[in-house]
């Protein structure tokens, strides 16, 4: 039986008013319970007290000086005085000095209509300055990246932005450099700054002096007409703010959701819209007449796809695949278009990712408890998951975890950027996942009275052939500690609505069990391959850049009818014979359900091109074509929540036998293979910042390993598989394991998609200097 813990209150008083609050309350945090208003630059709610700017002085009775309020801890008796002559005074002394060297540029800074330090230097600074001499003045603005400009006058050297890469995302990007008078901000190596979460610093800078290149003078905020949505293009599902102008997006910034993000975002979250507003976004339908695609009004486009779903509707010979860029309701109706359209369970999301039999695992996708849990554990055990790439923001989140004690161990095919701040890291080749497991429960039988535990799972485990043995492991260990979460991290964007709207071939919305299974992605792509299909369906997907080319050839030769549903046109839509524009996630309404099984709501934030539909609204006119009322079930966010409560926790599963990897040839290699969160997929290639955001998609493999083969970093080199073959550059990376290759997923430019049609992990490949 848990204990109760008793607060112990303390009692003080401020300006005469007497105010009771938890022992540890900073005396800044009981002014504020008394609405009591004190300028503040340096502190950050996330963030412990520092005291670097000393703007928030208060007098405290039988203390010699003034006294930093964010630092000081409240105590029994305390007598605080805020509006005193000395208190007041100190306040309009320090906002004095900070102006001294600040350049009041606000008509043409960033920060202008929402700059703490503009409202606090009105209300608590003095009328007029005493300093009269030149100020400090710099060339401006300093690029601390692609994203990030620098304005150095205007910094009041608060720390903010260093602390937040020190205690929030522990990767260090910015740092105070020089010393006094010349102190600035910079980076470690005079280089721009490494960092996924850099956004964030501009979003809690308390002046102009960090400011985003995307949004630098593109609007003033009381120009801007701020949506709530949620950002698709992870499954953590962050809530984001939308500030648009004239219908067009300025900027994407956080917005506070305690339980999911609170108030932080990856980069690709605050800068990653950019490619709504491309040139090249698809604008009208296009049918391929005489070999090529030519405009063509909606209802020439809907008339035909109509006509070939009828068509083809005896055969069976149909399938969509989509699902992880739509919505909930938009995945709802595309698979209801299919089965009620065309008759076909022929339907599949996971297009170029690994397909797995999971009907026998009893698995619960998704988390345990909410994201913002992650903060509470004492100790957690990450098995194959590398957090800043696939899921940034629950790193954020575990960071904060670290902070307070907890104790972290990892074990995976390398070791991620994490790595140096967890207590045990373990790297291995693929083969080796249960012999970890069994290392793993070792240090979790250890923990198991230190308090609250989880084991995350993820990409390197989930997709090695004996998953389900693995899951099986695991869940043996959830199911005898209750106080310990098992989260299975999987899945792109919103693969998760995507599965409980029904979009697999063996199970219907909200995970009903389908008489008649139909085909997934892989299968009807060999099937088409080898005898024919007759209509496929593709919606947000790229398959010509996910599959073997020779496969998808042979596919597409055989394949009488292809459709195309997208915001480019993509290297699948130029094969397509109807090609079909739609609608960004930041156009339109809709459900995303997160990886937590956490259903959230999309708004629209930017004006609507003229004459496109919504994906939604597509599957809907089609249905109209065909005779169909594709009627939205009314319930469906409800019954979609219900579903996830009702999901088994973890703890049933069991699976009989073994899956062991074949043993290693001679100088072949295992292969990993890895998501970035920058890549250079169809939507992020068409965003000019994060772009270059990306890193260089190398083959990354153990230095020991290179220098038997005579390998050096940048070496150009062959991959091979059964005779299939990529290209690409070698890196020499001790973070990963011996006989392991870690290859690069989302990169056309090493088309890993060649060497297998499924790509799991532990394929034996062969690596060998390209001649």
């Amino acid at each position: 039986m848990q204990k109760s813990v008793e607060t112990t209150m303390i009692n003080l008083t401020i300006d005469g008013q007497a105010v009771t609050v938890p022992k540890g309350t900073t005396v800044y945090h009981a002014v504020k319970q008394l609405g009591i208003e004190i300028p503040i630059f340096c502190y950050q709610d996330r963030m412990p007290p520092f005291g670097a700017c000393r703007v928030c002085l208060v007098e405290v009775e039988k203390m010699a000086k003034l006294q930093t309020s964010c630092t000081l801890e409240a105590t029994e008796g305390m007598v605080v005085r805020t509006q005193s002559d000395p208190a007041v005074d100190g306040r309009k002394a320090i906002l004095e000095f900070l102006l001294i060297n600040h350049p009041l540029d606000c008509p043409i800074c960033d920060r202008g209509g929402e700059c703490p330090l503009q409202d606090q230097a009105l209300k608590f600074g003095p009328g007029e300055s005493q300093f009269f001499e030149d100020k400090r003045r710099f060339k401006k603005p300093l690029p601390l990246g692609h994203v990030l400009m620098l304005d150095r006058e205007r910094c009041i050297t608060c720390a903010r932005c260093t602390r937040f890469g020190e205690i929030v995302a522990g990767d260090h990007a910015l740092e105070f450099v020089n010393r006094g008078y010349r102190t600035e901000v910079g980076t470690p190596d005079n280089g721009p700054a490494q960092s996924k979460f850099i956004g964030n610093t501009i979003q809690i800078c308390p002046v102009g002096a960090l400011t985003s290149q995307v949004y630098r003078f593109r609007a003033r905020p009381w120009d801007n007409d701020p949506t709530n949505s949620t950002c698709t293009l992870c499954p953590v599902g962050c809530s984001t703010t939308i500030d648009s102008r004239d219908g067009e997006i300025m900027r994407m910034r956080s917005h506070e959701n305690p339980p999911v993000n609170d108030i932080w975002l990856c980069d690709k979250g605050w800068f990653g819209y950019e490619f709504t507003a491309h040139r090249n976004r698809l604008q009208t339908p296009m049918i391929r007449i005489n070999d090529k695609l030519e405009p063509a009004t909606w209802d020439q486009a809907f008339s035909l796809i109509a006509e070939k779903i009828r068509e083809a509707k005896p055969q069976g010979r149909l399938a969509a695949w989509g699902g992880n860029p739509l919505t909930l309701e938009e995945n709802y109706l595309l698979q209801k278009l299919m089965r009620e359209g065309a008759a076909v369970n022929h339907l599949d999301h996971r297009i170029g990712m690994p397909i797995i039999d999971e009907k026998d695992e009893g698995i619960a996708p998704g988390m345990e408890g909410t994201i913002g849990e992650c903060e509470e554990l004492a100790y957690a055990v990450i098995f194959g998951l590398d957090l800043t790439e696939e899921f940034p923001v629950i790193w954020l989140r575990l960071k904060q975890a670290l902070n307070k004690g907890a104790i972290v161990h990892y074990f995976g095919h390398y070791a991620p950027e994490m790595s140096a701040q967890l207590a045990h890291v373990v790297v291995h080749p693929p083969g080796q996942e249960l012999e970890m497991i069994k290392q793993a429960n070792d240090f979790i039988d250890g923990m198991a009275e230190k308090g609250k535990g989880a084991i995350f799972v993820g990409k390197q485990y989930l997709d090695m052939s004996n998953r389900a043995q693995l899951l099986s492991q695991l869940a043996q260990i959830r199911k005898q500690r209750q106080a310990c979460a098992l989260h299975v991290m999987e899945g792109r964007g919103n693969s998760m609505g995507a599965r409980l709207a029904g979009m697999r071939p063996d199970s219907g919305p909200f995970d009903e069990i389908i008489e008649k299974p139909g085909m997934n992605a892989n299968q009807v792509l060999e099937k088409a391959a080898q005898s024919g299909w007759d209509f496929l369906y593709v919606v947000g997907a790229d398959p010509v850049l996910k599959f073997p080319s020779k496969l998808w050839k042979a596919c597409r030769n055989q394949l009488k009818f292809l459709v195309v549903q997208d915001l480019f046109l993509t290297e699948t839509a130029l094969q397509a014979d109807v090609v079909l524009p739609t609608l960004s996630f930041v156009e339109k309404e809709g459900s995303f359900v997160n990886i937590e099984g956490r259903v959230q709501k999309l708004h629209p934030g930017k004006q609507v091109p003229i004459d496109i539909y919504a994906d939604g609204q597509i599957f809907n006119l089609i249905g109209q074509h065909l005779g169909l009322a594709l009627s939205l079930d009314v319930n469906i966010v409800e019954k979609i929540q219900s579903k996830m409560l009702s999901l088994p926790r973890n703890t049933n599963l069991h699976v009989n036998g073994v899956s062991l990897l074949n043993p290693l040839p001679t100088d072949a290699f295992y292969a990993t293979f890895v998501y970035a969160l920058f890549d250079r997929g169809n939507r992020m290639k068409h965003n000019p910042h994060v772009m270059h955001l990306a890193k260089e998609p190398f083959i990354r493999i153990n230095p020991l390993e290179g220098q038997k083969r005579g390998f050096m970093d940048g070496d150009k080199v062959r991959v091979s598989r059964q005779g299939n073959v990529i290209v690409g550059h070698i890196k020499l990376d001790r973070k990963v394991a011996e006989k392991t290759a870690v290859l690069p997923l989302g990169f056309p430019q090493v088309a890993v998609q060649e060497l297998d049609l499924n790509l799991l992990n532990g394929l034996i490949v062969e690596i060998n200097k390209e001649v």
